[in-house]
């Protein structure tokens, strides 16, 4: 029996293992390109008479025959206020969502002739297509960074369609509320009728 020196057979190893490696090469060049599906949206409808409120995990659920209108309230992290506002309007027939964001504006300049708009950009919100605004104004002596996001849905009836929006406001001097608005976009991304 032969046997080869060690040289021999590292080397035929090494020959071996890059035959490996461009076979594989060429199976992963030969294969068809991955195509990920993206998962579907669900659009969430609004459901006009359904309505409540959960406060330091008390659940208050609202009579029938109320609907919800506008929601103000001011929240706290860190013991600075967070301001958080939701409102539902009926959209009149023909009312785009672009039409929609633009009235959002000019109300928030009625209110704050001196607000700036920092960003625009398209976005979903419980599944419909939505835009989402940034934009900052002056409060005073304090600076106010705000979040909207804007939506026309449609309600659980089909029969009216709803302007929708959620909103926050900040004051950016607070370190402590630095990841607010990330916070923020997750809760938005969590939108569900459960």
């Amino acid at each position: 029996m032969v046997r080869t020196s060690i040289y021999d057979r590292i080397s035929e190893k090494r020959l071996a293992a890059e035959a490996l490696a461009r076979q594989l090469q060429q199976q992963a060049a030969d294969a068809p390109p991955a195509v990920i599906e993206p998962e579907p949206i669900v659009k969430v409808p609004l459901q006009l008479a359904r309505n409540g409120l959960t406060v330091a995990g008390l659940n208050l659920l609202i009579p029938d025959g109320f609907n919800f209108r506008d929601i103000d309230t001011t929240l706290e992290k860190y013991g600075h206020p967070v301001t958080f506002g939701a409102k539902r309007r009926p959209a009149p027939e023909g009312l785009t969502l672009r039409r929609a964001v633009e009235l959002y504006v000019e109300k928030l300049r009625q209110d704050h002739p001196d607000v700036t708009i920092v960003r625009q950009s398209d976005g979903v919100l419980a599944g419909h297509r939505a835009i989402a605004l940034d934009y900052i104004f002056t409060a005073g002596q304090e600076r106010r960074h705000g979040r909207a996001m804007s939506a026309v849905i449609e309600s659980d009836n089909g029969n009216e369609r709803q302007c929708f929006s959620i909103s926050t406001m900040i004051n950016p001097a607070h370190a402590e509320l630095a990841d607010w608005l990330i916070e923020f976009d997750a809760m938005l991304e969590s939108v569900s009728a459960d």
